[in-house]
């Protein structure tokens, strides 16, 4: 359904029962609702725990930025890092929303819905939205679930050429069949070792993503976003919500050392590390998952 939030339009799915303890989920850099696993979302239906899922701004049918300009995004990175970097850089970079904004979607999704407050869980990008939710609206936050994200402290390790040109890249061509391709084989970049999902699956998602919306101007929107918050160091000390870090420790896309350290910054923070789980969200991993956040939300109801 469709419903006007944060003052634009969002695409938004409520499962499992109204009076059941909500689960808002929030997706990662370029993912849409659709990409979120129905066998995975079970598992919180089966604990009659109410589901909220939402394309974020500018991916798959929510309202999209289209012709809003963006710095170059070497400046908005140069920017963000600048008091790690380089104290002369103070010209602020341009770009038509930040992460807050985002945070501030996902905050007016739950007031549209009239849900006074919910568990969070975000994962890679989302994970970030999620964590300025709960440092953003503390009050409303029943529990933080951090999963396969980062605090972008500026001295983590970095993620690899190889693995950040697979991200950000793009086939020669946006047929069906090109984009396919192209993201059949980037995955392989930071998919789960241990875990792995099946082919035809994987084809069917790709196919069913690209023909619900395929909007790539929209993520290069999201990536700025990201850049442009920076650090989230000392605003993760700040957090006072009950919080879940999960990450695996195959992780190429968002290494591991990033789930360590936001759990050491936000107080008291629970780390929950998975051997052999990569950057992606397979079956395999779906009970181990879905356990450790059924947990975390039970005990801080």
């Amino acid at each position: 359904m469709r419903i006007i939030a944060n003052s634009i339009e969002i695409e938004v799915e409520d499962f499992g029962p109204k009076n059941g303890i909500p689960l808002l989920m929030i997706n990662g850099f370029g993912s849409q609702l659709i990409n979120w696993s129905l066998e995975f979302i079970d598992k919180f239906l089966e604990k009659d725990i109410r589901v909220i899922i939402f394309d974020n701004r500018d991916v798959g049918l929510s309202h999209k930025f289209s012709g809003h300009k963006i710095s170059n995004m070497r400046d908005i990175w140069k920017y963000s890092f600048s008091s790690n970097i380089d104290s002369k850089i103070t010209k602020k970079p341009t770009v038509p929303y930040t992460l807050n904004d985002m945070a501030a979607d996902a905050e007016s999704v739950l007031k549209v819905l009239d849900i006074r407050s919910a568990h969070v869980l975000g994962t890679s990008m989302g994970g970030m939205i999620a964590q300025l939710f709960a440092y953003n609206y503390p009050e409303i936050c029943r529990s933080l679930t951090s999963m396969m994200s980062t605090s972008n402290n500026p001295d983590l390790p970095r993620i690899s050429k190889k693995v950040r040109e697979g991200l950000t890249g793009s086939p020669k061509n946006n047929d069906i069949s090109s984009i396919i391709n192209y993201n059949m084989e980037t995955r392989k970049l930071w998919s789960s070792p241990k875990f792995s999902t099946p082919e035809k699956k994987l084809l069917e998602n790709y196919t069913a993503s690209y023909e619900r919306m395929f909007y790539p101007e929209g993520q290069t929107r999201q990536y700025a976003a990201i850049g442009h918050d920076g650090s989230r160091v000392e605003r993760l000390k700040k957090i006072i919500s009950p919080t879940l870090v999960l990450h695996g420790d195959s992780d190429n896309l968002v290494p591991v050392e990033g789930g360590i350290d936001t759990a050491k910054l936000i107080p008291n923070a629970r780390l929950e590390i998975l051997e052999g789980w990569g950057h992606d969200l397979p079956p395999g991993v779906f009970d181990w998952v879905s356990s450790k956040i059924c947990e975390h939300i039970f005990s801080n109801e």
